[in-house]
C-alpha cells in the first residue's frame, strides 16, 4: 500500500477525487490517506506556471465541482465553491505543503486555509483573492515554513514582502508573473526579499529600470523568468550583462514596441495600463497599423 500511495501523490486532483477511488475497495481506502492530499493544486480555467510546479494542461475548475457533484449526486444549489474547497483541503489532515488556490477562492477558504495548513512550504494565492478588500494579509505570517510564494497580483506587495520577511525565513522563490511592476514593487523585493533565488516576472508589465534594480539588488538569484514582459526589450545589452551570471535567465517575447516609446515612457506606459490583463500579441496589430 505505501507504494500505491506514493503513486497517487503523483496524480493528480482530479483523478484522486473522482477516479481512484471507483477501482476498489482497497485503491478508496488509500485515498483516504492524508500522505495522497499533501499536494493540493486546484485545477483553473487557464494556464499558469506556479513554481515549483508547472501546469501543462490545467483543466477547469468550475468542470471539476460539476463532475464531483454529479457523482455524488449532490444538490448543486446547496454545494458552494468554499464548501469543496473546505473538503478537499481537510483530506489533507494538516499536513498539506502545497496549495494552488483557485481564482475563484473566497476569503472564507483563505483564512480556513490559514488555520488548518500550518506546514505548508509552497503557496499559490489568485489576483482576486488578493485584492478583494476583506482579505486580510496578516494570515501569511502564519506560514512559517514558506519557500516558495506566487502571488496573482502585486497590490500590497510591500505588506506582503514585509510580513514574509519577518515571520518567513525560508523564502527562496518568488512567483509574480502577469502583474505589475514598478520602481514601488521592485524596490521592496530587494530591501525585503533580497536573498530569492527563484523569480518569475513572466507576463509583467515592468520598466526596465526596475527590472535593472532587481538585478543589482537581487545577488543571490540562479533563475529569473522575464519573458513575454511589456516595457524591456529583451535584446537590452544592460539587461543582458546583469542577467550573465544566472544559471537561468529566460527573456524571450519580451517588448517594448516603438510605437509605444513614442507615446509614453515606460513608467508613463505600466501607470496608464494599470494591472489589464493583456497579451503581448494584442500589441501587433497596432504595430501594422504603424507601418
Amino acid at each position: 500500500m505505501d507504494c500505491l500511495v506514493k503513486m497517487l501523490e503523483k496524480v493528480g486532483m482530479e483523478s484522486v477525487l473522482l477516479d481512484v477511488p471507483f477501482v476498489c475497495k482497497s485503491w478508496y481506502k488509500v485515498t483516504l490517506n492524508p500522505s495522497c492530499w499533501q499536494s493540493l493544486i486546484f485545477p483553473d480555467n487557464e494556464c499558469i506556471e506556479v513554481w515549483p510546479w508547472v501546469v501543462s494542461e490545467c483543466p477547469n475548475f468550475q468542470n471539476l465541482m460539476d463532475r464531483f457533484v454529479s457523482e455524488f449526486q449532490i444538490d448543486g444549489d446547496r454545494f458552494s465553491v468554499t464548501t469543496f474547497l473546505k473538503f478537499v483541503i481537510n483530506r489533507s489532515s494538516r499536513t498539506a505543503v502545497l496549495l494552488k488556490l483557485p481564482k475563484c477562492c473566497t476569503v472564507e477558504t483563505f483564512v480556513f486555509v490559514a488555520n488548518v495548513c500550518p506546514g505548508l512550504v509552497t503557496l499559490g494565492l489568485p489576483l482576486r483573492l488578493l485584492e478583494s478588500e476583506h482579505t486580510n494579509p496578516d494570515l501569511i505570517s502564519k506560514w512559517k515554513n514558506l519557500e516558495v510564494v506566487s502571488l496573482g497580483s502585486s497590490l500590497n506587495l510591500v505588506i506582503i514582502l514585509a510580513l514574509i520577511k519577518t515571520h518567513c525565513k525560508n523564502i527562496y522563490g518568488l512567483d509574480l508573473a502577469m502583474t505589475l511592476i514598478r520602481e514601488r514593487e521592485a524596490l521592496a523585493i530587494v530591501k525585503l526579499v533580497p536573498n530569492i533565488k527563484y523569480l518569475n516576472l513572466k507576463g509583467t508589465i515592468v520598466s526596465r529600470d526596475s527590472l535593472v534594480t532587481l538585478l543589482r539588488g537581487c545577488k543571490d538569484l540562479v533563475v529569473l523568468d522575464v519573458r513575454d514582459c511589456i516595457g524591456v526589450d529583451e535584446n537590452h545589452d544592460e539587461i543582458l550583462k546583469f542577467a550573465s551570471h544566472f544559471s537561468k535567465f529566460m527573456c524571450g517575447g519580451s517588448v517594448f514596441p516603438e510605437f509605444l516609446r513614442r507615446w509614453f515612457s515606460t513608467d508613463d506606459l505600466v501607470c496608464k495600463i494599470g494591472s489589464i490583463p493583456f497579451d503581448v500579441g494584442m500589441f501587433s496589430k497596432f504595430e501594422d497599423d504603424e507601418e
